[in-house]
């Protein structure tokens, strides 16, 4: 097939978690034969020629928080994306929550109202950066409801991330889905039988949704380190801050903790980390807002999502758009 995706981040140039699980599909659908052309914003890359097979769409909206986002002015067409939803033959896939809220970190965690508590006619120069100085909730949108209740498939990262997306749609939540289990290499992340010296570990980004405040409040006094950007605004006032470090890294301090903490404010859609970390070996310390954990099965045995990426590509085989 000839498929045409469209992400708002360049998922083979960023590295963040969505643009690795969306890069590792891409990959995997070129091994199959499939003409994948990428359609971006950041960077800006139209690799599309002609009508394609299938759209794939991958977290087309994202909304800057600040003025002085460099993507603040940046977006898809909106008359691209309704001529794919209105005409087009396209599946859906959500790496995140950006295409049922314009806010950052989905401050509500799910629980939406139509008119959004979280927004304000005071927040002027945030308003402007988004372009919105209403208050409704943005699921509300009309495209946005398209995209997912046309949609020839809905695509996404846990079963958690499946309910909280279709909780904030309602009936607009789709016809189909698929929930796409972890993408990860277990011959990189696993157990090597080590020596471990740090009790606690956190990975990611640091901040009020990932669970900041809830690791402050258990962990202040402990063997506790921190591999990741802070959030700017936000203060580490306790703990090892290592910063940021090479994710061929990652491994290596997973393999020396003892235990892995992820205890998110916001219901995370899938958090790899967690899942590496259990391939790694480490007890996992979590609440119930993290995606890896509500698969129906053990995320530390690398046999059970092995095939992750081929049965994406089996699923969408044997779609008939």
């Amino acid at each position: 097939m000839k498929i045409d995706c469209l992400s708002y981040f360049n998922p083979i140039i960023h590295g963040g978690g969505g643009e690795m699980i969306t890069r590792a599909l891409i990959e995997a659908g070129r091994r199959r034969g499939h003409t994948i052309c990428l359609r971006s914003i950041r960077p800006r890359v139209d690799e599309g020629t002609g009508q394609a097979d299938l759209y794939w769409l991958v977290d087309v909206f994202n909304f800057p928080q600040t003025l002085k986002s460099r993507g603040a002015w940046l977006r898809f067409e909106p008359d691209l994306l309704e001529d794919i939803v209105d005409n087009r033959p396209f599946i859906h896939m959500s790496n995140a929550y950006v295409d049922v809220c314009n806010l950052g970190h989905l401050p509500c965690s799910g629980h939406s109202q139509a008119r959004c508590a979280y927004k304000s006619p005071l927040h002027l120069v945030h308003n402007l950066a988004l372009r919105d100085f209403g208050q409704q909730c943005f699921a509300l949108d009309p495209l946005v409801r398209k995209l997912f209740a046309r949609s020839a498939l809905n695509v996404y990262l846990s079963p958690l991330h499946q309910r909280t997306i279709e909780g904030i749609l309602g009936e607009d939540r789709g016809r189909v889905s698929f929930v796409l289990k972890p993408t990860i290499d277990g011959t990189v992340f696993y157990n090597q039988r080590r020596e471990r010296d740090i009790d606690y570990l956190f990975v990611g980004v640091i901040g009020e949704a990932k669970g900041l405040a809830a690791m402050r409040e258990r962990f202040r006094g402990a063997n506790i380190h921190f591999v990741g950007k802070i959030v700017p605004g936000e203060k580490l006032d306790f703990g090892t801050w290592h910063g940021s470090v090479p994710y061929s890294e990652i491994p290596n301090f997973m393999n020396r903790a003892k235990h892995f903490v992820f205890l998110p404010r916001w219901p995370e859609p899938q958090g790899r980390v967690v899942t590496e970390a259990a391939l790694c070996g480490c007890q996992l310390i979590t609440n119930g807002n993290v995606g890896a954990t509500s698969f129906p099965f053990d995320i530390g045995n690398p046999a059970n999502f092995a095939r992750a990426n081929d049965e994406f590509w089996d699923t969408i085989e044997q779609l008939r758009p």
